[in-house]
């Protein structure tokens, strides 16, 4: 194989990991919202888990992502049950860098620190559990307190 061939085949190959790697996460059951912030509580509607897909039998997302632009980093909102509900900085304790989603564990990029949903420390380096917050609901919404 000459190197033009080879430059081809890599090419083709890196294309395909990225266009599997797109369809993997559009596929994903998880959702990122813009909230709004009101009296110091991100507001998140409870509709935002409803999974529209689905239209035979009611189902739901596991989590969903919110974002507030004054908001350093983005929260994980985890759905337990109907009553139960864990929201989560998505800011690793080790070094502050952002992590990532993969349903049932929080990964950070930089160092391999990983979370349970809870925000336990699964595996270090890091060893103080995530930031979590207090959270209501009435019959439309979540209030994640954030102070």
């Amino acid at each position: 194989m000459d190197r033009n061939q080879f430059i081809k085949q890599c090419g083709f190959a890196c294309l395909g990991v990225i266009g599997v790697s797109a369809i993997a996460q559009s596929c994903s059951p998880s959702r990122q919202l813009n909230v709004s912030i009101d009296d110091n509580k991100l507001i998140v509607p409870l509709s935002a888990f409803e999974n529209k897909k689905k239209l035979a039998d009611q189902s739901y997302r596991p989590y969903i992502i919110v974002r507030n632009e004054q908001l350093n980093y983005p929260l994980v909102v985890y759905r337990n049950n109907e009553n139960d509900y864990t929201a989560l900085l998505l800011r690793c304790s080790h070094q502050y860098n952002e992590l990532n989603v993969n349903g049932e564990l929080l990964t950070c990029p930089a160092h391999g620190s990983e979370f349970d949903t809870k925000g336990n420390v699964v595996n270090g380096p890091a060893s103080e559990k995530l930031r979590s917050f207090s959270i209501t609901k009435d019959n439309q919404h979540l209030y994640i307190q954030l102070a």
